[in-house]
């Protein structure tokens, strides 16, 4: 009888720990948007950019893929295969894709959700050119996609900044 009392606060203890654990970790940050945190369907993964922009993945044949709001005559576009977020700026780069009504190889994206802007360019040098209006000095580095979704399944949010 005196052993189950012994271990009575041991095991009270483990179970109080184990609560406390669980809790702690399903409510990590209760002030972060649900945007920036949900992983996607069963069906399909996503990678939350900035607000409303998403990427989004159904089959590895189709790659990964962005709808737009049409701010400069394109809907969406898919097979992303480089990114990065600076400064709430959306940067990206991809390939064999569909930009202003016509099939491109190469295609680099600016999108800056605050001020309404949705740039697309077929060649590097008009990406780098609009980087450079808008003071950006040294282009910024794009990361693989799948550097960027197996960060994501690993942590709750994307930290652009941690991202290498």
């Amino acid at each position: 009888m005196n052993i189950k009392f012994r271990r009575l606060p041991i095991f009270l203890s483990s179970l109080i720990l184990l609560v406390c654990s669980c809790l702690h970790s399903s409510h990590k940050n209760p002030n972060t948007d649900t945007f920036y945190t949900e992983k996607g369907e069963w069906d399909s993964a996503r990678l939350p950019f900035v607000k409303p922009y998403e990427a989004v993945i159904i089959s590895k044949d189709l790659g990964w893929s962005m709808n737009l709001k049409g701010l400069d005559g394109d809907t969406g576009f898919q097979n992303i295969k480089k990114a990065n977020v600076v400064n709430g700026v959306i940067l990206l780069y991809g390939i064999n894709s569909i930009l202003h009504g016509v099939d491109v190889k190469q295609s680099w994206h600016i999108i800056i959700p605050a001020k309404q802007i949705e740039k697309g360019f077929a060649n590097h040098q008009g990406y780098i050119d609009y980087l450079k209006n808008m003071g950006v000095k040294v282009e910024p580095e794009l990361h693989n996609i799948d550097l960027i979704a197996n960060y994501f399944e690993d942590h709750d949010t994307i930290d652009w900044k941690a991202i290498n």
